[in-house]
């Protein structure tokens, strides 16, 4: 493998790795890495590099180089793919990752992605046999992410472009559709340098993982709407300090604000039963005595 493809698997790792911590969003992560790759493939021999990181159809069929299924979702060919790209993902990425985690967006990006790849890749090796061709780019999944989005959020509003007009609030139906109007206007006029294949395959894995979620999510999306009884922390407020947080707590109108004000309380208050310390996870104080506050 040539020293520069190292050299971004090596910016891979680390950007996933950044990513999973909590103060990042895992979606800013990815268009970042992204975008500094493309910059170190423009100062080198792109095509090196495809060879050591892009997907081959040879390479699943013979088993080899597996590790591309992963690392050509972080190599983009030329200036208008990596921009076009990011572009979806930064606004379509964040929004969906702040509505479902860090976790089930990892989900959603990484399957979809490979579900792309999959069924690019078998169309290339069963149908049009071009075992040799180089897959690379992120858009397999983000039409996962667009597939995930419309089924769970199809009436929400982001900002967004539509063709050159930036819009600040767009339902998602229509980023859909825009993503979905690009794919046919690239595949109509670039049929030999656009996967449609991986573009599908990763939209429609997106839909069915947004239909597996959707029953999960409505149920915290109803109990996030529903009141909260903070009045159960009052046993636990037994320092000045945490009850001014629980005052905070009751006062703050931004959920993701007050999020913070519970971790805060949870770090510095004692479980009632041990004495020892908890944790904040989703409405519950949790002890490692097996102690549980709920607060709805």
């Amino acid at each position: 493998m040539e020293p520069t493809s190292l050299v971004i698997v090596a910016i891979i790792v680390v950007a996933l790795a950044v990513g999973c911590l909590k103060r990042f969003d895992l979606s800013h992560v990815i268009v970042l890495s992204n975008l500094g790759i493309f910059f170190i493939i423009l100062f080198s021999n792109k095509f090196l590099i495809f060879y050591d990181l892009a997907m081959q159809p040879q390479d699943l069929e013979n088993g080899t180089a597996v590790y591309t299924i992963l690392t050509s979702m972080f190599v983009h060919y030329d200036f208008a793919h990596v921009i076009g790209n990011m572009l979806f993902l930064f606004f379509l990425g964040n929004p969906l990752e702040t509505r479902i985690g860090k976790g089930r967006f990892a989900l959603v990006y990484f399957v979809s992605g490979i579900v792309g790849s999959l069924m690019a890749a078998l169309y290339f090796i069963f149908i049009e046999p071009v075992p040799a061709i180089f897959m690379m780019g992120a858009s397999g999944a983000i039409s996962g992410v667009v597939g995930t989005f419309l089924v769970l959020y199809p009436r929400d509003e982001i900002p967004m472009f539509v063709g050159p007009i930036f819009l600040p609030r767009v339902p998602i139906w229509i980023s859909a559709l825009s993503w979905i109007i690009l794919d046919i206007f690239l595949v109509l006029l670039l049929p030999s340098n656009v996967s449609w294949q991986a573009h599908l395959g990763g939209f429609i894995a997106g839909m069915l993982i947004g239909l597996l979620l959707g029953r999960r999510v409505e149920v915290e999306i109803r109990r996030e709407s529903a009141p909260h009884d903070y009045s159960k922390l009052e046993a636990l407020a037994a320092t000045p300090q945490l009850k001014n947080a629980l005052e905070s707590i009751k006062d703050e109108a931004h959920r993701d604000v007050r999020e913070v004000w519970l971790e805060y309380f949870a770090e510095h208050a004692q479980c009632p039963k041990c004495g020892g310390k908890m944790k904040y996870r989703k409405d519950h104080f949790i002890c490692q005595c097996g102690e549980v506050v709920e607060i709805w």
